[in-house]
């Protein structure tokens, strides 16, 4: 019995240390929300570029309502979850933050969740005003689903946020650096994402966590799904998997880049 009791005390304490290590991954986003949200990069990446690329998209074209909606949420969601992600680590490397950050009771995980609750909440909630504007503007009111669109837009949101996180794992002290390998990432899948358009049968568009997205938005507005039957059941299976896997790899390649920060 004595020993059933050190092993019930000794689960408790791991959840314990489990939950304080979340606490503080949440201390770390407040930190990132009200330091890094209005810095040039973020500013320029998360909310100029969104608003080019829908023009560059969309000037002189007829595009159904839906098609602009879901295709603009998607753009603003994926470049305001990515934009704060890829400045943290070489910011705060340069600035030697990162430093007194590893010095205290917390692990790596714990620093890197902080960065996904912040790029989570900031894409999260600049993907709700294209979604507004089209009610307002386009009437989608009538066809609207909060039921699949609110937790598209949360699961979209962490899978892009986690994504961001592989984005930073090249270990410098200079943001341009980071930029430099952003663009050259997130830029091609954009390109090709079924942006504006109906989703086609062409298999490029399954590589993009994107593609889901949009096609779980477009349901949500009342089109039908472009994978089928079981569309939305693959897309929410998908951008889950695609959000797991970016996190875990994330965790595994900034341990093994970590060290090489502090050189030098």
């Amino acid at each position: 019995m004595r020993i059933i009791k050190e092993e019930f005390i000794y689960e408790k304490s791991k959840i314990e240390r489990l939950i304080d290590q979340l606490r503080r991954s949440f201390a770390i986003a407040k930190k990132d929300l009200r330091i890094y949200y209005n810095k040039g990069p973020v500013v320029i990446q998360g909310i100029l570029f969104p608003i080019v690329l829908f023009l560059a998209f969309t000037v002189g074209r007829d595009i159904i309502p839906v098609y602009i909606v879901s295709g603009l949420m998607c753009m603003v969601l994926f470049l305001t979850s990515t934009s704060i992600g890829p400045v943290v680590f070489p910011w705060e490397t340069r600035q030697k933050t990162l430093e007194r950050l590893i010095t205290c009771p917390i692990s790596i995980k714990t620093i890197l969740l902080g960065n996904v609750w912040s790029s989570f909440l900031f894409g999260s909630l600049f993907s709700i005003v294209p979604l507004i504007l089209g009610i307002v503007v386009y009437g989608l009111w009538t066809s609207i689903n909060i039921l699949i669109i609110i937790p598209a837009i949360f699961i979209a949101s962490f899978a892009f946020s986690s994504f961001s996180l592989i984005l930073s794992v090249p270990p410098t002290d200079t943001p341009a650096n980071t930029m430099i390998l952003t663009i050259l990432i997130k830029f091609p899948l954009i390109f090709i994402s079924p942006l504006f358009m109906p989703i086609s049968s062409d298999p490029i568009v399954l590589i993009s966590p994107l593609s889901y997205f949009i096609d779980l938005i477009n349901i949500g507005l009342g089109i039908s799904s472009g994978f089928g039957e079981y569309g939305l059941l693959i897309d929410f299976i998908f951008l889950l998997l695609f959000g797991f896997l970016f996190l875990f790899l994330a965790f595994f390649l900034h341990g093994k880049t970590l060290q090489k920060r502090f050189k030098g």
